[in-house]
């Protein structure tokens, strides 16, 4: 019958999967590219709409139902099984693993098996965790002593492994502390520089003055990444050359916006730590 309790807990649950799935939308629409829920609410509000579809029909089966709730049912239960390889990728997207935490700071990762290995450095913010830099290494490879925070200077710093190879990043955690500690923060750089210019494969560090970032690929390429583009490096400059129509004792400089790459001989540009590097750079912009 249709005042049936199973008849109720069945158009109630018709009800709270609508409402779950409207919710879900939401907080991932109104999310920006450098904001996730805590506690990964989007992603169990998906999967709880999305197992509802599953098991309404086969549980509402021999109840007395209006003809409207029986095909709301059968339609529900047909595009929730078209859904399953969609709804699989889209629970992975809004998935967040919580990799490690230190006070109100968290290390996280987003984003299904397709996407490349990346870690976010994000500060919590009531029931939203605000991102704040991005390290394109592999988040299983971190641990609690891998990472830490200085306040005082707003500076942040990580080391990690990728396919074996060890890297390392500097980066701003408050623009205003890291901007105004600038000679504490070159300091700090070009010492960790010096140090574990022989440990580590990479090495990012991002500078106080104008937020540039130096990253250090090995001993083969230095990349310059101006203030506004993380992805395309403003110049590169490339000491070992696999061009084979270049002399392996030369050194390249490849601007982004430029068809040509500049030639120097090897001796004349030596490898330099990050303030000298960005002093050679602005060097070059002035030409």
């Amino acid at each position: 019958m249709k005042t049936s309790l199973r008849y109720m807990i069945v158009l109630c649950m018709v009800w709270v999967q609508i409402a779950l799935i409207a919710m879900a939308v939401l907080m991932i629409d109104h999310t920006g590219p450098d904001q996730v829920w805590r506690w990964n609410v989007p992603f169990w509000t998906l999967l709880v709409g999305y197992i509802l579809g599953f098991l309404l029909l086969p549980f509402s089966r021999g109840l007395e139902k209006s003809k409207t709730l029986k095909w709301w049912l059968r339609i529900d239960f047909v595009i929730t099984i078209m859904m399953f390889v969609p709804a699989y990728f889209g629970l992975a997207g809004c998935h967040v693993k919580y990799i490690s935490e230190k006070g109100d700071y968290i290390l996280f990762y987003r984003g299904g098996f397709l996407s490349a290995p990346h870690v976010n450095l994000g500060v919590k913010s009531g029931i939203i965790i605000k991102s704040l830099s991005y390290f394109p290494i592999e988040y299983w490879n971190i641990s609690n002593d891998d990472w830490n925070i200085d306040d005082t200077t707003g500076c942040f710093w990580l080391t990690s492994s990728r396919n074996n190879d060890r890297q390392l990043f500097i980066a701003p955690i408050d623009s205003c502390k890291y901007k105004i500690n600038e000679s504490v923060i070159n300091k700090r750089i070009d010492s960790l520089y010096h140090c574990s210019l022989s440990r580590y494969d990479r090495m990012d560090f991002v500078m106080p003055d104008d937020f540039s970032t130096i990253s250090y690929t090995d001993s083969a390429s230095v990349s310059y990444f101006n203030t506004d583009d993380c992805w395309y490096p403003f110049a590169e400059i490339i000491y070992t050359p696999e061009d084979s129509n270049i002399s392996p004792d030369s050194v390249i400089i490849r601007y982004k916006d430029s068809n040509e790459d500049i030639v120097y001989p090897k001796d004349s540009i030596p490898h330099m730590s990050p303030m000298q590097i960005q002093q050679f750079i602005r060097q070059l912009k002035r030409r």
